[in-house]
């Protein structure tokens, strides 16, 4: 046992020794060989890596480039004349006076917050108003928003049962509780029985390519007008700046008011 523990207490101490003597001239330049081979290979890895990374990058951009002309291409596209989008149309959801001097169009998105804080600035506007203004919705459902479209589904069918303006309120009045809800679908038709609307004909409504389209086109003639954000509003064909909410709106009513008598 004991000679044992001493041939393993020479192997260790062997150990020891060969580790902290001093590299032979052959021996440092095989290191410094073997150090270099490890660099050229780092190197050409790296090499490699950049070039994966630059055909990764060129391969993302192709792919968003057919997303974008694909995305064109199914995408109704605006007439092109301003003038004529920023008239009032036949089948646009419009509050107040058919004869009143000043039009407000909006664009806006159900599932956008600050649209959603304009609910009630629109409304005392109407109120101030009434016989002066009429306001116009039109929908502007924005990509990062994953509800968007299915609100604006639920506001065209309601429209469609004479219930448009009642949906409008509802939605973003409520915009809290349904925001994250996992089932979208069946909030919206738990709304459309709150507000009285036919269960059945809403769905139907809800589900047809028509109201599609026409949330497509609305979406459109915004990007032909050059909307990029939500809300934004034209108030007889002039685009409107609204950073102090209320007060900015009414003083563009109140100048409309004057270069139209």
């Amino acid at each position: 046992m004991e000679s044992e523990l001493q041939e393993n207490n020479v192997s260790k101490e062997s150990t020891s020794v060969e580790e902290g003597r001093a590299l032979t001239k052959r021996e440092r330049r095989l290191l410094a060989k073997k150090k270099k081979f490890e660099e050229r290979i780092k190197k050409g890895k790296n090499e490699e890596i950049k070039k994966w990374g630059i055909r990764t990058l060129i391969l993302i951009a192709v792919v968003l480039g057919v997303y974008k002309l694909w995305q064109w291409m199914n995408t109704p596209q605006g007439n092109g004349n301003t003038s004529e989008i920023l008239n009032v149309r036949s089948d646009d959801w419009v509050k107040g006076d058919s004869s009143a001097k000043v039009t407000l169009i909006e664009y806006a998105d159900f599932e956008c917050p600050a649209c959603a804080q304009y609910l009630d600035i629109l409304n005392q506007l109407g109120e101030e108003y009434k016989s002066d203004l009429r306001i116009v919705y039109r929908h502007f459902p924005l990509p990062q928003h994953t509800k968007a479209i299915d609100t604006a589904k639920a506001a065209e069918a309601a429209g469609l049962q004479g219930k448009f303006w009642e949906m409008n309120s509802l939605l973003y009045e409520k915009q809290d509780g349904w925001i994250e809800e996992g089932n979208i679908k069946e909030r919206l038709i738990e709304y459309a029985k709150e507000i009285g609307l036919e269960e059945e004909k809403f769905i139907e409504d809800y589900n047809s390519d028509e109201i599609g389209e026409s949330i497509k086109q609305d979406e459109a003639d915004a990007l032909t007008l050059r909307v990029n954000q939500t809300p934004t509003f034209f108030i007889n064909g002039k685009k409107v700046i609204s950073n102090n909410g209320y007060g900015d709106l009414r003083k563009a009513v109140e100048d409309a008011l004057v270069t139209s008598n």
